[in-house]
């Protein structure tokens, strides 16, 4: 523990420095080593030498990461850095609306990493997992954060030099919470809100005053994001077929009354105005054409870009040059694939960071968000997106950044391996899948849920070696590198390794002992299921553990059902089997032909799959009409 104090400019960064004497290791001591603090614009610069030590900033979270970087190398007599910011507001967005809300305290430690990165923004994005006192149901039993625990998240941000801004949506993604009855009068679709219906503005409005009066921030994201049937449902059969543009701009103009009259500073989501003027509804689409009344009649907003998908510079500056025809301040939206399936996705996470943010850089873009959706479940941990924040962090210090740079900073600034965090890539970047895994196969995930008897992806997953990919890589999680914080993390994805090592191939295995009626293999196969439900057991509770440490409760009694069908999947299986084994009794599931798995996605060359959850268990439907 290091005994410093320090003198110079302290007025922003005094409270904030008390606070992260634990996380820093150091303590605030009269007797200790003098830091001299000078706050003003430029970039960060830090000098240890014989006449002192000297830090130079522009505001707290610059500091914080410059302290972070000298009490890594306070042993050395002499030390220096100079580091240039590239924007001038960066940082994450949390996804708390896939089932995981994170914990007040899980977010204040993510905001203590942030600003000891050097991060000045944070996020946190709740499609209903927000109080609202005149509605009841809106985030009933979902985990939804009260007022005074969103106030505990600002105050903490505000403390550490970050700016926490509420994300919600005022259009669409808002199925949960429309399913109740309360929503019966101003719902169009089941998940989009009603235009024009004065109900609906009614709920805004108290929607809006909820989620802001927490927040110092006079910020606010509305969202309005893939709206697709926008006036086609309950809308439509009230007022008929209308241009959608205007439907829009109408809605937005209603919303920000309520905004402007709360003194709001608004930003949304881009991509509606793209897919209406996409004949394919094609986000990305280069052949888009927007009315220019219709641009003309957009309200006062600032355009949030959101891309996650591309891997070349030139397609960033050439949607980014789109998005200058709208007329409006822009802010880029990349991510940290934690959205991927049970691992990330980190070889397309850098690929379009790397693109994304030097298109950024040259076209002078100030504001940088890195998403960590969860969709699906949020399946993840959310610590996974650890690396991927310090890749973002680079990006706001260097202009060119090197994975050899990223891999330094993230073991001096977080002690943590590149190595090991990389090592979790593999889960999905297997063989048969294209280098940097640009389609988001999630091999892992489809072995992980596929049925045993009835394999939906088994003729798909057949031609590649998985099962010593999977051997392998539990080898190396093994022996790899972690801190005492990622310790358990990586023990999870040890035993998921193992567990995809021996799934991968029984479903193949065991239809092959069956349609050669090889009974001394399908007892060996037996063995292995047994095994397995052994294997999967442990697994739901490491990533019980996982969940409980750093989430509400809400949400997890649907991984607990996900794991609990795999688990009742494999009692029937070893019935099933013990049944043939013993009684000569047919197993219809293993007589039928395995084809292909198509669909809902195309599956060029390259691809294995990806799916939802709903699409890996079963043909059948979980649950519908």
């Amino acid at each position: 523990m290091k005994a410093v104090y320090f003198t110079g400019d302290l007025s922003s960064v005094e409270n904030g420095l008390r606070l992260l004497q634990k996380k820093l290791q150091f303590q605030l001591d009269d007797a200790g080593t003098p830091i001299h603090l000078i706050q003003r614009d430029g970039p960060l610069e830090g000098q240890k030498d014989v006449d002192g030590i000297t830090i130079s900033f522009a505001e707290p979270t610059h500091l914080f990461r410059g302290l972070n970087l000298l009490f890594y190398h306070w042993e050395k007599a002499t030390f220096s850095f100079k580091e240039y910011p590239q924007f001038k507001a960066i940082g994450p967005m949390v996804d708390a609306s896939r089932n995981a809300v994170p914990t007040v305290q899980k977010i204040k430690t993510l905001l203590e990493t942030c600003s000891t990165l050097g991060l000045n923004q944070f996020m946190l994005y709740m499609e209903d997992t927000y109080e609202i006192p005149e509605y009841p149901y809106f985030g009933y039993l979902r985990g939804r954060y009260s007022a005074a625990e969103l106030k505990e998240i600002d105050d903490y941000g505000h403390t550490l030099g970050i700016e926490v801004i509420p994300a919600i949506q005022v259009l669409a993604h808002l199925k949960n919470p429309l399913k109740w009855n309360f929503t019966r009068e101003f719902r169009d679709t089941e998940d989009i809100l009603l235009v024009d219906e004065p109900q609906t503005y009614l709920f805004l409005e108290k929607a809006i005053q909820a989620v802001s009066r927490p927040f110092r921030t006079t910020k606010i994201h509305i969202g309005m994001d893939e709206a697709h049937q926008l006036g086609l449902g309950q809308f439509l059969q009230k007022h008929g077929l209308q241009n959608r543009f205007d439907l829009m701009n109408r809605h937005l103009a209603k919303v920000l009354e309520i905004t402007n009259s709360l003194g709001l500073e608004v930003e949304m989501w881009s991509d509606m105005y793209f897919r209406l003027g996409s004949k394919t509804g094609d986000y990305y689409d280069p052949d888009f054409a927007i009315p220019p009344e219709a641009v003309a009649s957009i309200p006062d907003v600032k355009m949030v870009y959101w891309d996650y998908y591309h891997h070349q510079e030139s397609e960033y500056l050439q949607l980014l040059t789109h998005h200058k025809e709208l007329a409006k301040p822009i802010v880029f939206a990349g991510g940290i694939w934690t959205w991927n399936g049970i691992a990330p996705n980190y070889s397309k996470t850098i690929a379009t960071t790397q693109a994304a943010l030097a298109a950024c850089k040259k076209q002078q873009i100030s504001s940088v968000y890195a998403t960590l959706w969860g969709d699906d479940g949020a399946e993840t941990p959310l610590d996974i997106a650890l690396y991927g924040l310090q890749l973002f962090a680079e990006h706001q210090f260097q202009e060119i950044v090197t994975d050899e740079c990223v891999a330094t900073r993230f073991h001096e600034l977080q002690h943590e391996s590149a190595a090991s965090f990389l090592l979790l890539d593999r889960f999905d970047q297997t063989p048969g899948v294209a280098p940097e895994n640009p389609d988001g196969s999630a091999v892992s995930k489809l072995i992980l849920y596929q049925d045993v008897l009835m394999g939906l992806y088994d003729k798909t997953i057949a031609d590649w070696p998985l099962a010593p990919h999977y051997q392998q890589l539990a080898k190396e999680l093994a022996q790899c590198e972690t801190s005492d914080h990622t310790a358990p993390l990586f023990a999870y994805y040890q035993l998921v390794a193992d567990v995809l090592a021996l799934k991968t191939t029984l479903g193949n295995d065991l239809q092959q002992a069956y349609h050669d009626q090889d009974k001394v293999i399908g007892q060996q196969l037996l063995q292995q299921v047994i095994q397995l439900q052994q294997l999967i057991d442990k697994l739901r509770k490491r990533h019980r553990h996982l969940w409980f440490t750093n989430n509400k409760p809400f949400g997890w009694e649907i991984l607990d059902i996900r794991y609990g069908g795999i688990l009742s999947r494999l009692e029937t299986a070893h019935w099933r089997i013990t049944q043939w084994l013993e009684n000569d009794e047919t197993i219809a599931e293993l007589e039928e032909t395995r084809l292909p798995f198509d669909g809902p996605y195309p599956m060029p060359e390259g691809i294995i799959g990806r799916n939802l959850y709903h699409g890996i268990v079963s043909p059948s439907k979980l649950s519908d009409v």
